[in-house]
């Protein structure tokens, strides 16, 4: 197979497709054979609280000798879990001739049932199938002799989420936390940004009115004056220095699995509160913090660094 139209086209996964030629990117649809899916009803608000616990909803599904990455979206009133090793999946697409740079995004193919209500077949011995709201590989050997299969209009298919190829090689978040994630941090600069210009301008201000009063005023050139005048911003600039290397030190704290919640400054000190995916990455983000001489609190998962000014 060779896929040589526009960037971008979907192409299903699976584990008898023949070989395939790349020359541009494609998002990749996975079948069963490659995750693990399943549906809860839960009561939470957002979907990070859903991925926090996505390991322990798996535990009597999965080998705990493996190391899965988790992908949650809310369908209807539930909530839907897929577990999937990504080093498996590079390793099955480089046998089939995919490069891993060539796969924009990845889907599972849950996210698609309603479009196979009908069979579609895969191989020779396999066919794909929605059974009971749930995405199936099949044996083709138990559909009827006269069952018809549905062939997929993949490009066609307008699908939600999805996860980025390069996310998942790294750090195994969606495309969505990253550009979140970004975000807030691109926030942060713009707010350093602005700060600093405003000091700047005052600084700017009172340095046009001293020298103005000096031109009226020489015998107030006084090296005491100046000195007196250098006590006064110097505490001024060292604070807005702390301030700004202090901040860069919370977003170092931050990853896709330890996420600001909330972030206070004021003359006085900086406090940062911090979400954690698990116990080894708040013991992480604990030690790091500790090491920038960071003051640490807080519960369970629930980190909060504080450092004074």
């Amino acid at each position: 197979m060779n896929l040589t139209a526009k960037s971008n086209n979907k192409l299903l996964i699976h584990r008898n497709m023949e070989p395939t030629t790349l020359e541009n990117s494609v998002d990749i649809i996975l079948t069963p054979q490659f995750y693990t899916f399943l549906r809860e009803d839960l009561d939470l608000k957002f979907s990070y609280q859903a991925k926090q616990i996505a390991p322990s909803i798996f535990d009597d599904y999965i080998r705990s000798s493996i190391e899965y990455q988790y992908y949650v979206y809310k369908c209807d009133d539930q909530w839907c879990f897929f577990a999937y090793n990504i080093d498996e999946i590079d390793q099955f697409l480089e046998s089939v001739g995919i490069e891993k740079h060539r796969v924009s995004k990845i889907y599972f193919a849950q996210q698609i049932s309603d479009e196979l209500e009908e069979p579609v077949l895969l191989s020779e011995k396999s066919v794909l199938k929605n059974i009971d709201n749930v995405v199936t590989v099949i044996p083709k050997r138990i559909m009827g002799r006269e069952s018809e299969y549905k062939t997929l209009a993949l490009d066609e298919l307008k699908i939600k989420g999805g996860i980025s190829m390069g996310a998942s090689l790294n750090s195994f978040v969606s495309l969505k936390e990253t550009i979140i994630l970004s975000s807030l941090l691109f926030i942060l600069g713009l707010v350093f940004i602005v700060e600093g210009n405003r000091i700047k301008s005052s600084i700017a201000t009172e340095d046009a009115q001293l020298t103005a009063l000096l031109d009226e005023n020489p015998k107030y050139a006084s090296s005491m004056l100046r000195n007196s005048i250098l006590e006064k911003y110097q505490p001024i600039d060292t604070n807005e220095r702390l301030k700004r290397e202090t901040m860069k030190e919370i977003s170092k704290l931050l990853s896709a699995k330890s996420q600001l919640k909330s972030l206070s400054v004021n003359e006085k000190s900086i406090t940062a509160n911090i979400t954690t995916a698990d116990n080894t990455i708040n013991k992480q983000v604990k030690e790091h913090a500790a090491a920038k001489k960071f003051k640490t609190s807080g519960t369970g998962l629930d980190l909060k660094v504080e450092k004074t000014l």
